[in-house]
């Protein structure tokens, strides 16, 4: 070798001697065999092998190329030679005791005149890049199957309001066709008071760094259907401006239960029945207004409390096993208990007591639905008593009356038959007065 070429060949090293990637010569003889002619000390790290291990013979490197991939790296060599083309490869090396590699090669051949082909480049170690790749790409995944496992709808936008992406399974529950989303604002597809409450959510979420709850409506082809938001900013850096991820969830299902349930609330609460629940041991968990009315007590004094605060003395103990039983069992209870108001006036009630399920069956509460009975009870013991104070009054005109009839039965002369009609008036008339006095009675408060 000319001195001139061994000068160049002796800087080529110099230059090279620390770069970890391998600068090569990679040549195809006529015969179809590969050599490297010229090889930097960066062969050590990327094949394993020394510069003269190869300058005769492909072999070195051959035999450390993965086997899934030796295939593919000839096949790129010789497409490269056909159509001098430019080479490149990504692909991995097995050198013994160490672990699998990737190397990116990257070369230009050339023809020569001996009709050999040679390539000038590069191979560097991309392993590093390759396992961030695929923490990436398994990240893009992960990442993938959660916005598919999300149902609600997805948003970017920006603090102009402009929409920037969308994810969404469930296109109908959309306001417009998808490809009308992207660039443009949202107040311009929703209507203005779904805008205004985004407007508030984004606003909160400057001040507080998220934002959970807000609910707004569309009128979709579907009917009316409900949404709230949860937003939360995001930091792009390239790009200057705030933007937000924003959650719609359809909350539809749910604000229909949520009405049915403020129905069934408002009902309960302005019932003219006591309604009670209470934990398995009865004390009490809800109690509504008539309640509260109807006892005196306030909701803080009761809630948590048992219902023996109500006990009078007066209902017997067998009467309270049998009703603990019958509910235990999962069966309804009903009878009447004397109880006890806060300033110690006794009531009545009508009860009805039955146990609460759940999903599963088991019991978990207990209902009681009582009513105030005490004005029927008094209306009651004063009818008893007036039909007893009153009973003989009105038997004796009664009993005058059955007698003078059966007595004008007989054969009898007329002048007594003007005698017994004359006592058959007065006795008319005394249970007239009788039964009006009933009746006065009957009209007199309780």
């Amino acid at each position: 070798m000319p001195t001139s070429e061994k000068f160049t060949e002796d800087e080529f090293r110099k230059l090279s001697q620390h770069v970890p990637d391998l600068i090569f010569q990679f040549t195809k003889r006529p015969d179809g065999s590969y050599y490297v002619p010229v090889a930097s000390k960066g062969i050590v790290n990327i094949f394993g092998c020394t510069p003269e291990d190869v300058k005769e013979s492909f072999d070195a490197i051959a035999k450390v190329l993965h086997p899934e991939d030796a295939a593919e790296v000839i096949e790129k060599i010789e497409e490269s030679a056909k159509n001098l083309s430019e080479f490149y490869c990504e692909f991995r090396v097995c050198i013994p005791d160490k672990p699998v590699q990737w190397i990116l090669s990257r070369s230009t051949p050339e023809l020569l005149k001996d009709g050999s082909i040679t390539w000038y480049g590069f191979n560097t170690n991309i392993t590093k890049q390759r396992k961030n790749l695929e923490k990436f790409t398994a990240l893009s995944k992960k990442q993938e199957a959660i916005l598919k496992a999300i149902p609600d709808l997805i948003f970017e936008v920006g603090q102009d309001r402009t929409i920037y992406e969308y994810h969404s399974h469930v296109n109908d529950l959309l306001a417009a066709p998808p490809e009308l989303f992207i660039g443009k604002k949202y107040n311009e597809i929703i209507s203005n008071e779904a805008s205004e409450v985004l407007d508030t959510a984004i606003l909160e979420t400057n001040e507080k760094g998220f934002s959970i709850g807000h609910q707004y409506s569309l009128e979709l082809s579907q009917g009316l259907m409900w949404f709230e938001l949860s937003v939360a900013p995001i930091q792009l850096g390239l790009v200057n401006e705030k933007r937000y991820i924003v959650l719609s969830k359809d909350i539809t299902e749910r604000k229909k239960k949520e009405d049915k349930l403020q129905q069934l609330n408002h009902a309960v609460e302005q019932s003219t029945a006591s309604i009670v629940i209470t934990d398995l041991d009865g004390n009490l968990e809800y109690v509504n207004q008539q309640f509260l009315s109807i006892t005196g007590y306030s909701r803080d004094e009761v809630i948590g409390a048992n219902p023996k605060i109500l006990n009078s003395g007066y209902t017997k103990k067998e009467d309270y096993k049998a009703m603990w039983d019958t509910i235990k069992l999962g069966g309804t209870w009903k009878g009447e208990f004397l109880n006890k108001k806060k300033n110690g006036k006794l009531f009545w009630e009508e009860v009805s007591i039955s146990p609460v399920r759940n999903e599963t069956g088991e019991i978990i509460n207990f209902l009681a639905i009582k009513t105030d009975i005490t004005k029927q009870k008094k209306t009651a013991e004063k009818l008893r008593k007036i039909a007893w104070n009153q009973s003989h009054q009105v038997r004796g005109p009664l009993t005058d009356i059955l007698g003078i009839i059966n007595v004008i039965k007989l054969d009898i002369s007329t002048e007594e038959k003007i005698d017994l009609h004359s006592q058959l008036e007065k006795a008319a008339k005394q249970l007239d007065e009788a039964i009006h006095d009933v009746i006065d009675e009957t009209k007199k408060p309780i």
